[in-house]
C-alpha cells in the first residue's frame, strides 16, 4: 500500500480557531497558498500558488489525481480533517476525485493513541525524530496566511511566500518521520477514527433563530447590569470586567477580596459580612460571568450556512481514548436550573426581556440553562439521547471479577442502598452511591470526604473512613486488582517481557520505540511512553493537563486501573457507535457517557427502546459485563 504524505498551507479571513475546519474550508476567502506531498520515501514535491493559478494550461495535479484514484494508495496528514476538507472544497475545481474517509489516515491520531502530544512540533520533539518542525517558519506562516491587522491586506512578499513553501515541505518531512516511528491504529480503532471524522463532518443542527434572540437579550441585559453597577457604585465603576478597578473599589468600601474568581465571589456572598450594595455588585458579576455568553457567541461564529455545527469533537483527547471538545465545548455545557427548557426557549423566542425577567427573574440564568437546548434535530428528524448508567462502576466490577456486584447490577438491584447498609452509621443511599462510584480507584478518606461535600453530602471523618473501609471490604477484589496491575506493570517494565494480568496484558515495545503497551480486551492498546521504575514508583512521559508540558508523570495501582476501566468503557461505547451507524441512526454527538443520534420522524416509535437495547449489547470481548442505559426522544437536546 502506497502512502502519500500531504500538507496544505492556506490563507483566509476566517479564523479557524473560532470557526472550526469546516467553516474555514468552505469560506469564500480561503485559498490554497501551496501544498506539499511525498509518496512513501520519495522526494517532497511542492505545488505552488502560481502553478495552481495557471490551471488548466498547466496541470500540477496530474500525479495527485492518479494517486487519489488508485486503490492501493492512502493519504496521511497531521490533523487530517483539515486536509480532507481543503481537498474536498478547494480542489473541486481541478477535477480531483473526492476521496472517501477510508482513504485518509492521521498521524496526530496515531500520536494521541500512543499517549503523545497532539501538535506536530511536540510529537516530533517527544519522539526525537530526525526531521523536526520548522519553528521559525511558523512566524512566516502567520504573517503570510493572516490579513494584516492594519489594513486587512495580504502579505505578498515573494521571499516570504517561498519560505512558506519550505515550511510546508518541512511539515511533510516531519510528519513522515512521525508516521514511520509510530504503529498504525488497531483495526478496531481505525474504524473508530473513521466514525469520529464522520461525526465531525455531519455536525449537529442548531436553532439559530433562538441563538440570535439570546445574543440580543444578552447585549440588552449586559447594558442594564452595567448601568446598575454604575448607579450602585456612585459612578465609580462602569461594569465588573476591570478586575483591578473592582477590587480597589471594594477595598475602599471596607471589603478586601484576594481575587475576583468564581469561588471568591460565592464565598463573599455567603459570608454575610459584605455590605448589601457590594453583594448586589457581586451577584451581577456572577450573571455576567456565566459561560452562556461565550457559548452563544461561539455558535454564531462556528455554525455552518446550513445551520449545523461541525468539527466539535476532539478524537482521543484523553490518554484513555475518550473524546474531548472544541469550539463550543459540548463537553462542558452548563447544566442549568430550569427543567422545561423547551418551554423556556419558546418563551425567549416570542417575548421581550421584561417578560422573561418577570417569568424567570434572572435573565442570564435562564439563558445559561437554555444553551443545551440550542442544539436540535434537523427538520423531519428527532434526537434520541441515551446515557450509560454508572458504566465505569459496572465495568470495574466485571474487570475485577467481583461476581456478586456484577450480579447485583445485572439483576437491577439497588447496589447503592446495599452499600449504604454496609457502611452503617445512618449512611444514606446518596452516600452509598458516592462510595460505589468514587472508591473504585483507591480514593482515601480525606479525598472521599471532600468529594461528598462537593455533592452537598455532609460526612465527618469517621463516617468517611467507614465508607472507604466498607467499600474495600465488600468488594475486596477491587483493591486486589489495583495491586496486581501495579505489580504486572512493574514486572513488564523491568523484565521487558510480556505479563498477562487478568483481562489485560502488558508488553514492552519490541521495535525499540520506548513504549509500554497495555492491551485491552478490545485489542486496543494503552501506551505509556518511556515508562520506568524509579525506586518503588512508576514514571512515564505524559502531557500535563495543567501546564500542557510533556513531562514525567507518576502512576500507581488505583490510577492504572482507572485508566484501564475508562478505556474499556470508552471502547464499549465506541463499539456501539459503530454498530448504530449500520441502522437509520446517525451519531451526531458523544459527551462523556452519552450518545446522541438523529433519526427520521417516520422511524418506528419504539426506536428509543431499540436504540438502548442495541447499545447495551456488549461486544464479544466484554461478555458478561452488565451494561445498562437510559434514554429519551425529542426535538431539543437537554439533560
Amino acid at each position: 500500500m502506497r502512502k502519500v504524505h500531504l500538507d496544505f498551507e492556506s490563507r483566509s479571513r476566517a479564523d479557524i480557531w473560532k470557526t472550526g475546519a469546516y467553516v474555514y474550508a468552505t469560506h469564500p476567502s480561503t485559498e490554497i497558498m501551496c501544498l506539499a506531498y511525498a509518496v512513501d520515501k520519495g522526494p517532497i514535491r511542492i505545488i505552488r500558488r502560481e502553478e495552481i493559478e495557471m490551471y488548466p494550461l498547466v496541470d500540477p495535479f496530474e500525479e495527485l489525481r492518479e494517486l487519489a484514484g488508485a486503490e492501493d494508495t492512502l493519504f496521511y496528514a497531521h490533523n487530517a480533517l483539515f486536509e480532507e476538507l481543503i481537498w474536498e472544497h478547494k480542489l473541486e475545481a481541478f477535477d480531483l476525485p473526492r476521496m472517501p474517509i477510508k482513504k485518509w489516515r492521521c498521524t496526530a491520531a496515531k500520536a494521541l493513541a500512543c499517549g503523545l502530544p497532539k501538535a506536530l512540533k511536540d510529537v516530533a520533539a517527544a519522539l526525537n525524530t530526525g526531521q523536526q518542525k520548522d519553528l521559525g517558519g511558523r512566524a512566516v506562516m502567520l504573517k503570510v496566511c493572516k490579513p494584516k491587522a492594519k489594513d486587512g491586506t495580504w502579505e505578498e512578499d515573494p521571499e516570504l511566500i517561498r519560505q512558506l513553501e519550505e515550511y510546508c515541505a518541512q511539515d511533510v518531512a516531519t510528519e513522515r518521520d512521525i508516521d514511520k516511528a509510530l504503529p498504525e491504529l488497531h483495526p478496531f480503532e481505525q474504524f473508530v477514527w473513521f466514525e469520529d471524522q464522520l461525526i465531525n463532518r455531519r455536525g449537529m443542527a442548531v436553532d439559530m433563530d433562538a441563538v440570535y434572540k439570546c445574543l440580543s437579550l444578552i447585549d440588552e441585559e449586559i447594558d442594564l447590569l452595567k448601568k446598575q453597577v454604575f448607579e450602585l457604585s456612585g459612578g465609580e465603576l462602569d461594569g465588573v470586567s476591570r478586575r483591578a478597578a473592582v477590587l480597589k473599589y471594594f477595598a475602599k468600601k471596607g471589603t478586601v477580596l484576594p481575587d475576583f474568581t468564581k469561588a471568591t465571589v460565592e464565598a463573599a456572598i455567603r459570608s454575610g459580612e459584605v455590605a448589601s450594595d457590594l453583594v448586589e455588585i457581586l451577584r451581577m458579576r456572577q450573571q455576567l460571568g456565566l459561560t452562556s455568553t461565550a457559548k452563544y457567541k461561539a455558535l454564531k461564529t462556528a455554525v455552518c450556512d446550513d445551520g449545523r455545527l461541525r468539527d466539535t469533537l476532539l478524537y482521543h483527547s484523553a490518554s484513555t481514548g475518550r473524546w474531548g471538545g472544541k469550539l463550543v465545548q459540548m463537553q462542558n455545557l452548563p447544566r442549568g436550573t430550569i427543567k422545561d427548557t423547551d418551554g423556556a426557549i419558546d418563551l425567549i423566542k416570542g417575548s421581550d426581556i421584561d417578560t422573561i425577567r418577570m417569568m424567570y427573574g434572572n435573565v442570564m440564568g435562564v439563558l445559561s440553562s437554555c444553551v443545551r437546548g440550542m442544539f436540535v434535530a434537523a427538520p423531519g428528524h428527532d434526537l434520541i439521547v441515551a446515557d450509560y448508567s454508572a458504566i465505569e462502576a459496572r465495568v470495574l466490577m466485571w474487570f475485577c471479577g467481583q461476581a456478586d456486584a456484577v450480579k447485583m447490577f445485572a439483576d437491577g438491584e439497588d447496589i447503592y442502598v446495599k452499600m449504604a447498609e454496609r457502611i452503617g452509621g445512618g449512611a444514606t443511599r446518596q452516600l452509598g452511591k458516592q462510595a460505589v462510584l468514587g472508591c473504585g480507584y483507591g480514593m482515601g478518606q480525606v479525598k472521599f470526604q471532600a468529594v461528598c461535600q462537593g455533592y452537598g453530602i455532609k460526612v465527618d471523618e469517621s463516617l468517611s473512613q467507614k465508607a472507604v473501609n466498607a467499600y474495600r471490604d465488600t468488594f475486596s477484589k477491587v483493591p486486589s486488582t489495583w495491586y496486581a496491575q501495579e505489580r504486572a506493570m512493574k514486572t513488564a517494565i523491568i523484565s521487558r517481557k510480556r505479563v498477562v494480568c487478568g483481562k489485560v496484558s502488558w508488553d514492552w515495545d519490541a521495535k525499540g520505540r520506548e513504549f509500554l503497551f497495555c492491551t485491552l480486551p478490545s485489542g486496543r492498546r494503552l501506551a505509556y511512553h518511556k515508562a520506568k521504575v524509579v525506586g518503588d514508583r512508576i514514571k512515564y512521559m505524559s502531557t500535563n493537563s495543567m501546564t500542557k508540558k510533556y513531562e514525567h508523570a507518576e502512576t500507581y495501582g488505583g490510577r492504572i486501573v482507572e485508566n484501564i476501566i475508562q478505556a474499556i468503557a470508552r471502547d464499549i461505547m465506541a463499539a456501539a457507535m459503530l454498530k448504530v451507524e449500520t441502522f437509520e441512526w446517525h451519531v451526531v454527538l458523544t459527551v462523556h457517557d452519552e450518545l446522541v443520534v438523529e433519526v427520521r420522524e417516520t422511524a418506528n416509535t419504539t426506536s428509543t427502546a431499540q436504540f438502548i437495547k442495541l447499545i447495551t449489547e456488549t461486544p464479544a470481548w466484554a461478555e458478561g459485563c452488565p451494561i445498562d442505559a437510559e434514554g429519551w426522544r425529542g426535538k431539543r437536546y437537554k439533560k
